[in-house]
């Protein structure tokens, strides 16, 4: 008796300690610093091959964007646009590349330096087109922060305060939607939108704070210099991989707790004399 007593008391405790671990798994992924310890394990676990595939895009990326701000610092918009579109054609393909090494690296896949080429020719119309974009908006957005920076007015400070909303928004889709470019069977440039979208407005604080410590990163490299040429991009290419891993998880999780609760909890049971169960 005492024995068949203890049985649905120490199912109960499973039960809740499920319940509690599922809660944690939930927080955990939806703190922004959990997918940035991850990018960082991933890399130091792959910091040679991560490096290597950095310089190469460095190599292609960096000279025409260089041009690009520094036409915009220099007053010259017209040019810093038409820069930034030209630095997206080298860009595009290394961008690909790019994100194809940090995919398999957060997936816990082989990866190797032949994978950063492989990359170029699987997914270059996707990445192509989403850097034209991203570039093009962002060279604009930025031409039109430093043009009200220098108004004085309410109206400057009102559009001004528009336009960095505009920044962030863009920097978030731009987060999700290159890692999205290999996470999803299609890559279609709808569809990558639409969920880039959905996981952006979805956890806007997650966004917020992964984009505020990626910004962090970013002016040290810049400072510095060589970090930018030898691992920041490709370690923001880990980072954002692992962030938006950990969105989509967290979202099919909670699809399934949603259709586990829809459907009613299981049939209760009772149990003969001798034991055996019978359903009621």
């Amino acid at each position: 008796m005492g024995a068949g007593a203890a049985q649905p008391a120490e199912a109960g405790a499973s039960g809740i300690m499920n319940k509690v671990k599922i809660i944690r798994r939930h927080d955990d992924m939806r703190n922004p610093f959990q997918a940035l310890g991850k990018a960082l394990r991933d890399l130091f676990d792959e910091v040679f091959l991560l490096l290597v595939c950095n310089l190469i895009w460095a190599a292609m990326s960096l000279p025409l964007w260089a041009v690009a701000l520094g036409a915009l610092a220099q007053g010259a918009p017209l040019a810093g646009l038409l820069a930034g579109v030209l630095g997206a054609l080298p860009a595009g393909p290394a961008n690909a590349g790019l994100f194809y090494v940090a995919h398999r690296v957060t997936d816990g896949r082989a990866a190797k330096i032949a994978d950063f080429f492989a990359g170029m020719r699987l997914y270059l119309r996707p990445t192509l087109l989403i850097t034209l974009i991203a570039s093009g908006g962002a060279v604009l957005i930025i031409f039109n922060l430093g043009f009200y920076l220098g108004m004085s007015s309410i109206l400057g400070g009102l559009l001004l305060g528009l336009w960095l909303y505009l920044l962030l928004f863009w920097l978030g889709l731009a987060l999700y939607a290159y890692p999205l470019i290999m996470l999803q069977e299609v890559p279609a440039l709808r569809l990558i939108g639409r969920n880039a979208l959905l996981l952006s407005i979805s956890r806007p604080i997650y966004t917020i704070v992964t984009l505020f410590l990626m910004a962090v990163v970013l002016v040290i490299s810049l400072i510095l210099v060589v970090p930018m040429v030898l691992i920041t991009p490709a370690f923001f290419a880990v980072w954002a991989t692992c962030a938006t891993r950990a969105l989509i998880a967290d979202a099919r999780r909670g699809r399934e707790e949603a259709e586990d609760r829809a459907a009613g909890p299981p049939p209760a049971e009772e149990r003969g004399r001798k034991g055996q169960v019978r359903p009621r």
